[in-house]
């Protein structure tokens, strides 16, 4: 399909007819004399992970929608399309081909029907959008519609027979992810905005607890939701990785950072020893971090209050780099190695109720390492803890110097 980029296009400024003064700004905030109501939706939608956004029909002499007008629009929308929002006009062929259908047929099927209308269009170099387009009460004459936006990547070419189940699970999950995320987004920003007491106090100490919680359960079943999701792509025949050099150090600090707050709660002292002469990792910067919060999370977890995790990274005998997770935990008996390697698999151990695991995290994380030509090694005792340990080979290894560039052989 072949559209016009937004980027290239600089829509005029316009006002639809009827069109008042929003309470909210061009960036999704609060502006002075809107109510609280329209501040508290500003401050929610300016947290939003997804692009959102507000547009106003404007109507020809005969009455039919030739245009679209951005009323408002967060940070995460104008990053989508590359400049600001608020007051630019969408044009009818700006994102429409003859045969496929663009944003603007979504609004306008949208204004036309009365209810949400949901698409996948393609964006400017391949990229997909998954759009869903409800009708909204913007306080003038015109048609409004409250459009979300989310950025999918690259098209999936064509696949051999073979492939389509991964691709069928993969195009699925990425809609239930789509599906579960714009609410849980709402969810999220919404409590933090109470959780700030943004718009003054709650009152009553117990409505903060109830925030607190919302906003922790929702944090759960994201992390949730973005485990199913790597899992799934980890598995698919042509996963690419996005390889560049990492400090691996830095990485292992960023990633004892995510975990310290739920090990101090829990009561588990957390440290480091990381090797003051490490190399250079060639890699997945975003593969490592998953990798190492999963392993983390996971000794903290089956960790009792009292114990100890450890990270340790160091170079190897023979030029590789070797990061390891020990803890002093439950541990696994040695007949359930294998299951826990398995995707949804988990081990039967003794542990408080409450922090069974899903069984997604060492999955995703030796398959990632394999993606890495690395592996990784798990040791454990009942009792006496669990010990993980990731080796990448020579070749992932780069001197400092050569912080620009692939190593022989890897590009």
């Amino acid at each position: 399909m072949t559209e016009t980029p937004f980027r290239d296009r600089q829509p005029e400024a316009a006002t639809p007819a009827g069109a008042g003064h929003s309470a909210l700004s061009d960036r999704g905030e609060p502006e002075a004399g809107g109510s609280t109501g329209d501040a508290l939706v500003g401050a929610a939608m300016a947290a939003l992970a997804d692009g959102v956004g507000v547009l106003a029909a404007v109507r020809d002499a005969k009455g039919a929608v030739g245009d679209f007008e951005w009323l408002t629009a967060n940070r995460a929308a104008e990053r989508l399309f590359g400049h600001p929002l608020a007051g630019r006009r969408l044009r009818a062929d700006d994102l429409q081909d003859g045969e496929d259908a663009g944003l603007f047929a979504c609004l306008a099927d949208c204004v036309a029907e009365k209810q949400t209308v949901r698409r996948l269009v393609m964006a400017p170099g391949g990229a997909r959008w998954r759009i869903a387009a409800t009708p909204f009460d913007a306080g003038i004459a015109s048609p409004s519609v409250c459009v979300t936006l989310v950025e999918l990547g690259p098209e999936v070419p064509a696949v051999p027979e073979s492939d389509r189940a991964h691709r069928a699970k993969a195009e699925f999950l990425a809609h239930m992810s789509h599906e579960l995320r714009t609410p849980l987004n709402a969810v999220l920003g919404f409590s933090e905005v109470l959780l700030a007491e943004t718009f003054g106090p709650l009152g009553s100490p117990r409505y903060h607890s109830y925030a607190a919680d919302i906003h922790a359960s929702g944090t759960h079943l994201l992390s949730l939701i973005d485990g199913i999701l790597d899992l799934s792509q980890s598995e698919a025949p042509r996963t690419e990785m996005q390889e560049e050099a990492i400090n691996v150090a830095d990485a292992a600090r960023q990633a004892l950072a995510q975990v310290g707050d739920k090990a101090a709660a829990r009561g588990v002292d957390i440290g480091e020893d990381l090797s003051g002469d490490l190399p250079l990792l060639y890699g997945d910067a975003r593969a490592l971090q998953r990798m190492l919060t999963n392993l983390l999370s996971n000794a903290v977890k089956f960790t009792p209050s009292g114990g100890q995790v450890m990270l340790s990274a160091s170079p190897m005998p023979d030029g590789g780099i070797g990061l390891m997770v020990a803890d002093t935990g439950a541990g696994i008996a040695e007949d359930e190695m294998a299951r826990v390697l398995e995707p949804f698999g988990s081990a039967d151990m003794t542990v408080p109720r409450g922090t069974t695991g899903t069984g997604i995290g060492l999955p995703v994380v030796k398959r990632l390492m394999e993606m890495h030509g690395g592996r990784l090694d798990l040791y454990s005792e009942p009792g006496a803890g669990t010990t993980a340990i990731l080796m990448f080979p020579p070749r992932r290894s780069l001197p400092h110097a050569a912080s620009h560039g692939a190593p022989l052989g890897m590009a």
